[in-house]
């Protein structure tokens, strides 16, 4: 089995992945994938897990990986509420390996590339390429959450295990190995040190500041999302975080993913930023393809899906047989994409992608 289950995040991500040699339960291993913003693990993480507990017959449920693609609030708020039940004892799971991109033990310490990476992407272009040192200049509310989680994995006693294999910090480098998990490899195809150093250095000087205030470009962090490819037999999942275009596309290429033609095709991809038109361009959709397509977003705080993003996907793929996987049933969702739309059922609080069952090329 290999499967995705985007629960309702609202405007955030909150994304458990299963996969084994069979559905039995002694086979099943389960990751989870950010934990959304504020409310979002009482009412729909918590009682997901306490009912994929007591299916696998755990007690606590055992998870393999608990990741924080980046520390904004939209994706790692759950995480801190669950972290705050695993020291009540009132958890349904235990974290497990945690992969979090802190930066609370580097303030000192440069973070550097591979002296001999060169770049492999100068004719990329991204509607927002050009835009870096602004996105980089702004330091969010989120950083206080990233020190909190920091301190609890401390305090959990799981700080020595944290970003295994990759310790400190899971980075894409060349040459590096995949990171085994019960079958399962990930592949990490960003963020690259250099976003990573960028950041940094904004939190060195900033974090002894106020950072209380929110801002509403919440780009610096996006750009250090966690981008990992996760492989189960010959079946491939690209979970993006809210990474951009460009910066994915230049990950792929540096992992030697992309076709002849510079193009890839997956399983399943996980929209970036919950479909936003600022990570993405036209151009993208027909660069990396999918058979599915997951997409989180409520469409209340912020416009996202974005009705112009999903216009471009639609029609980069045209007639292309493939899926898309919406958190809500949003009209103009259905008006894009049709029958080709799955939202959750009634008030179930998640849509489940079937990895397993997408086509291989030559199956």
């Amino acid at each position: 089995m290999f499967k995705l289950e985007a629960l309702k995040a609202k405007h955030g991500d909150c994304l458990i992945l299963q996969w084994g040699e069979s559905d039995e339960p002694k086979d099943r291993k389960v990751a989870l994938i950010d934990g959304g913003p504020d409310t979002v693990y009482p009412k729909w993480l918590k009682p997901r897990l306490t009912a994929l507990a007591e299916e696998l017959g755990q007690a606590p449920l055992k998870l393999d990986l608990t990741m924080v693609s980046h520390i904004d609030d939209d994706h790692i708020q759950g995480i801190l509420d669950f972290a705050d039940d695993v020291e009540n004892g009132d958890a349904p799971a235990d974290i497990g390996i945690l992969w979090h991109n802190s930066l609370e033990g580097l303030l000192d310490h440069e973070i550097e590339d591979d002296p001999a990476v060169q770049g492999v992407t100068a004719s990329l272009t991204s509607p927002t390429a050009k835009t870096d040192d602004r996105w980089y200049g702004k330091v969010l509310s989120s950083v206080p959450q990233g020190q909190m989680l920091h301190a609890f994995a401390k305090r959990h006693g799981i700080d020595h295990r944290c970003n295994a294999p990759y310790q400190p910090l899971v980075l894409l480098r060349d040459g590096m190995d995949d990171a085994p998990f019960g079958g399962l490899q990930l592949q990490v195809v960003g963020p690259n040190a250099e976003e990573l150093e960028k950041l940094r250095k904004q939190w060195k000087r900033k974090r002894r500041q106020s950072i209380t205030a929110a801002y509403s470009d919440r780009s610096p962090y996006n750009l250090s999302s966690i981008i990992v490819m996760a492989c189960f037999g010959r079946r491939r999942a690209l979970l993006t975080g809210d990474a951009r275009g460009d910066k994915i596309i230049e990950g792929l290429a540096r992992r030697r993913m992309l076709d002849a033609d510079g193009r890839l095709h997956v399983q399943l991809l996980k929209l970036m930023h919950h479909g936003s038109q600022n990570n993405v361009d036209a151009e993208f959709f027909s660069t990396v393809t999918a058979d599915a397509y997951v997409v989180s977003g409520d469409h209340v705080k912020f416009p996202n899906p974005h009705e112009k993003a999903m216009k471009w996907l639609a029609e980069a793929r045209g007639d292309d047989d493939y899926t898309i996987y919406c958190t809500y049933d949003l009209p103009y969702m259905r008006k894009i994409f049709g029958d080709r739309l799955v939202v959750p059922e009634d008030e179930d609080g998640s849509v489940v992608v079937d990895i397993e069952a997408l086509p291989v090329a030559d199956e």
